[in-house]
């Protein structure tokens, strides 16, 4: 086969590629929206406010009670999407930035149409529309502008304003600070590596500090008692409460398909599952994870620790990049990335959802390697016609598979 042949070839299976990828996300975007519609419990991320005193996580409703008026519920829905647009948008210009990074090589394209089907890209944005997707926003641009920046003014500058940025969103929630922590001791590291330790160091603690900070004043200030007084205030209508309906596998195909009707009324529902959250202690949060289960915490950092394997693999292989080669980065600076990887460990003990952990240090650490890779020379060699055949098998089981739905694995639910 000739050159210009295979070309020819390789750019059409590209073109169905992408087109697969644009009817599987149309398929999970009316399972999110019409078939399973779990918008009730990703809406109690913005029910607490500031009206009766400071209170952890209350920064979103906060918006909203002030600029809502009475149009609660088309503010509280749009804050919940918002997030997930920010975040597909924010992928779209890391796709871009991959492609037109150098020479429009095969191995590009197929890094940048990996990108969608990763764990904690569209499946993640879809189904845990979560208020950390701005923090993962902030993380992605950091990394895309540190990389271009030379002057040492300029990258503490930027620094800061990260930091800053994320320490806004430990007020909207506490955990963004530590997950993120990670990626930005990483993005400091890698992508400038030219820089001295000192800077690097002045860069981490301007990046990582705010949040921390405002972390640890959320700990500290948040008042414990006022879920009643929150409570109140919530309105009342029904929603769609496809929870109540998954009571096994059955029922859950059975409202699935529209034979059974499941809904709730919000008010009750919050009032019973999330404003209690908030007059919860640390003492509260390490007694649920010890009382989840050995067996289900296992099997859930089991499976998120696959899914970090298999996302740098995928990176590595796609791209020709070796991961010893982006690890051969932190040589003689290991510190900070192992700092920033301790930060997660309350997280873990606070918080059930170990598969969902693991996916945020999973994207902490591929977001930096692909922003790696862009700027090397083995992402412009030539792929091989099985690198094809991997790549179109690989995004087509990852486009089905909504892996970023996993927040963990067994224990009680909802």
């Amino acid at each position: 086969m000739t050159n210009a042949r295979l070309a020819d070839k390789r750019a059409r299976t590209f073109v169905l590629v992408s087109v697969g990828l644009v009817v599987a996300a149309i398929v999970h975007l009316f399972i999110v929206l019409v078939a399973y519609p779990s918008a009730i419990y990703w809406l109690s991320y913005y029910v607490p406010n500031y009206e009766f005193g400071f209170v952890r996580r209350g920064l979103g409703g906060e918006v909203i009670r002030q600029l809502s008026g009475s149009h609660y519920f088309p503010a509280i829905y749009t804050m919940m999407w918002a997030p997930v647009v920010i975040w597909l948008g924010a992928l779209g210009v890391l796709m871009w930035r991959i492609v037109s990074g150098g020479v429009r090589s095969d191995r590009r394209i197929m890094l940048a149409l990996l990108v969608p089907v990763l764990p904690f890209s569209l499946s993640y944005a879809l189904y845990s529309p979560r208020p950390e997707l701005y923090g993962m926003t902030a993380l992605l641009a950091f990394c895309l502008l540190l990389g271009r920046l030379e002057k040492r003014s300029s990258k503490l500058v930027l620094s800061a304003c990260y930091g800053i940025a994320i320490a806004v969103l430990a007020l909207v929630h506490e955990a963004i600070p530590l997950l993120l922590a990670l990626g930005a001791v990483l993005a400091v590291v890698v992508l400038s590596k030219a820089s001295p330790p000192a800077t690097q160091r002045l860069c981490s603690l301007l990046a990582v500090g705010p949040g921390v900070a405002a972390t640890l004043l959320v700990a500290v200030l948040g008042r414990k008692d006022l879920g009643a007084q929150l409570c109140a205030q919530i309105p009342h209508r029904l929603l769609e409460n496809p929870y109540a309906a998954s009571t096994s596998l059955q029922n859950a195909v059975d409202y699935i398909l529209g034979r059974v009707e499941s809904k709730a009324d919000y008010h009750d529902w919050m009032c019973h599952f999330a404003t209690p959250m908030l007059d919860a202690t640390a003492d509260d949060g390490l007694r649920l994870v010890g009382e989840f289960g050995l067996v289900p915490l296992v099997v859930s950092f089991v499976v998120g620790l696959l899914y970090f394997a298999g996302t740098t693999w995928a990176i590595h292989y796609l791209s020709g990049v070796p991961i010893s080669v982006f690890i051969d980065q932190l040589r003689d600076r290991v510190a900070l990335p192992l700092l920033g990887l301790a930060l997660v460990v309350p997280v873990f003990m606070s918080g059930v959802d170990w598969t969902r952990w693991w996916i945020v240090i999973t994207f902490d650490v591929a977001i930096v390697y692909i922003v790696f890779a862009t700027a090397r020379p083995e992402i412009d060699r030539a792929a091989s016609r099985r690198n094809i055949s991997v790549f179109v098998w690989l995004v087509a089981v990852l486009a089905v598979v909504p892996t970023g739905a996993a927040l963990h694995f067994g224990g009680p639910g909802l």
